[in-house]
């Protein structure tokens, strides 16, 4: 264990440095499955022009003025290359009812939008049908983060629809509720 680390115990677990075993690397992953985040569609165009997809749990706010959204994105992904600087996308908060979808647009190799029913945003980026909320917006910085770049989008246009949002909690899909 890392000698910086002082014995400490919070109701009986002792502290520990997530890089230290595979069994922290777990616990690490576990920790952050306490928080329950809700779950999105990015939703654009791969630089030769076809729709795509991809399932997000990392969508966070960032600043109302300018509005600007944020999420990760895995740089082992194959849609690492379509989110450029200036590039258009949009973020379809999924909704409760909406299982199905993130579990269609998480799986590699499908043809996800078959069967899907969408309407064209702004640049004709597809919009999820039944989703909680739109955010349409143009890709407006890429950071690294470690195994992951940090996405920020300056946002153009939302639909507030209103619906209860699906969640991910302990590794889970959950209704809200």
């Amino acid at each position: 264990m890392n000698e910086s680390f002082t014995l400490l115990k919070i109701e009986g677990r002792t502290g520990e440095d997530p890089r230290d075993s595979a069994e922290g690397y777990r616990n690490f992953r576990n920790a952050l499955g306490q928080f329950a985040t809700g779950v999105t569609v990015m939703t654009g165009f791969s630089p030769n022009g076809d729709r795509f997809g991809i399932t997000v749990t990392s969508f966070n706010s960032l600043s109302l003025d300018p509005p600007l959204i944020l999420w990760s994105l895995g740089r082992e992904g194959g849609s690492f290359a379509c989110f450029q600087a200036g590039t258009p996308f949009a973020v379809n908060v999924l909704s409760s009812g909406q299982k199905d979808m993130a579990e269609r647009f998480a799986r590699v190799g499908i043809p996800k939008f078959e069967g899907v029913a969408t309407q064209n945003g702004l640049d004709g980026v597809p919009l999820i049908a039944g989703a909680s909320a739109y955010f349409e917006c143009l890709v407006e910085a890429r950071y690294p983060g470690g195994d992951h770049d940090i996405v920020v989008g300056r946002v153009r246009r939302l639909f507030n629809i209103g619906k209860d949002p699906l969640l991910f909690h302990k590794g889970a899909l959950r209704p809200l509720g």
